[in-house]
């Protein structure tokens, strides 16, 4: 486990009174009930599950999870192979500063405490391949990583902001409704990374979010953009790219191994997904099979 400046290698600055960078790697780590800054949560190697309240949020390398400043937290490691991860922790008012600054014209603008939107977020075309920038540098020095912070700190602005925009889309009347129904759709969203292999019917998910399935399945399509099942497809091709680069399971297997019950329209939807069939995809996988991200980008 490695802090990164300008957090000192002793820890004795306490988490929130500087923008911080932990880069871990471990077979074994428990965390219980953690209650830090605003951070944002990457996975460069392995899954690892973050609970939070009585959710579980499984994160992968296709994947990101935002906890709120004060949230509490836990997360249990215990892998065969080693979990690498990549974990940001903002200073406290630093985020909101910069949300301020992009909202204002004024010299200094006074940041108002606004907490965050949503937890878990799926690859996207902003956070995640800088978080994974971040992680392929291990050496970078401070200038380059402060500005790495500002940088992470503005977009979590803008998909806030893009959330926000999202949730007012919700088919309910009242701004309270709205946000209480985007909530609910999000949880099912959670659910759905958490266990895509799983032969979930749309019942059971509607009713986990505490919604009838036409309004769980109306509501999900349109924050998402796609339909329930369409979104759980593209999390089973997303894994299925991750272990044909990663591990040297046939496609066949693969393809039962991420819950599709047919090779041949698994292979069509791959094809259709990343452009090429799976046996391409592994070709053009990088030697050592690990640092090769999946290419899918979904909406959060």
């Amino acid at each position: 486990m490695q802090w990164q400046r300008p957090l000192p290698a002793n820890l004795s600055a306490p988490l929130g009174t500087h923008n911080s960078l932990l880069r871990a790697r471990s077979r074994r780590h428990v965390v219980t009930g953690f209650e830090g800054p605003l951070s944002i949560k990457s996975v460069v190697t392995g899954t690892v599950a973050w609970r939070s309240g009585s959710r579980d949020l499984v994160v992968d390398r296709d994947s990101f999870l935002v906890l709120q400043d004060g949230e509490p937290y836990s997360m249990d490691i215990d892998a065969r192979a080693p979990v690498a991860t990549l974990c940001v922790f903002f200073q406290r008012g630093f985020a909101e500063s910069v949300r301020a600054s992009l909202g204002s014209q004024a010299i200094d603008p006074e940041p108002a405490r606004v907490p965050f939107l949503g937890h878990l977020h799926p690859r996207d075309e902003r956070i995640l391949p800088r978080m994974q920038s971040i992680a392929a540098a291990p050496e970078a020095g401070s200038l380059w990583l402060d500005e790495q912070y500002l940088l992470l700190a503005r977009d979590l602005v803008l998909l806030d902001r893009d959330l926000r925009r999202r949730a007012g889309m919700m088919p309910a009347r009242r701004p309270a409704t709205r946000e209480e129904l985007y909530r609910r759709v999000r949880r099912g969203q959670e659910l759905l990374h958490a266990q895509p292999g799983s032969d979930w019917s749309l019942g059971e998910i509607a009713r986990q979010s505490c919604l009838s399935p036409y309004h769980f399945h109306r509501a999900f399509t349109t924050a998402f953009g796609m339909t329930p099942h369409q979104y759980r497809n593209e999390l089973r091709l997303a894994q299925a790219r991750r272990l044909l680069e990663t591990t040297e399971l046939t496609v066949t297997e693969i393809c039962g191994a991420v819950g599709f019950q047919s090779a041949p329209s698994f292979t069509t939807l791959f094809r259709q997904s990343f452009g090429v069939p799976p046996t391409a995809a592994r070709k053009k996988a990088s030697p050592d099979k690990t640092s090769a991200p999946a290419s899918a980008t979904m909406r959060s």
